[in-house]
């Protein structure tokens, strides 16, 4: 397993061998998108309503929040567009 990226939220992009697609993988964390979610069903419906999820299949455990891309540069694009989207409301939640 080749691990290429590790969000501030609590997700994380790998590379195993034995897979041809990038795994996105993690448990969001509460403290970084001000929101409690309980479980990995939960977090893949709001990702699923809130990102562009092209080119994303999923495949969650109760526990773990599992997505796969086909390409390293979507699976860090996805990534990316999860974290400008909970920066934004956690500015806003916070915002004097």
């Amino acid at each position: 397993m080749t691990s290429i990226y590790k969000s501030p939220l609590g997700l994380s992009v790998e590379k195993y061998d034995w897979d041809d697609q990038f795994t996105i993988t993690g448990k969001l964390l509460k403290s970084e998108t001000m929101k409690e979610f309980d479980g990995a069903y939960e977090v893949e419906e709001f990702i699923q309503a809130k990102i562009n999820c092209k080119g994303i299949d999923f495949d969650s455990e109760y526990c773990q929040f599992f997505a796969y891309a086909k390409t390293k540069s979507r699976a860090l694009e996805f990534v990316k567009e999860i974290e400008d989207y909970f920066v934004k409301v956690k500015e806003m939640l916070t915002a004097k």
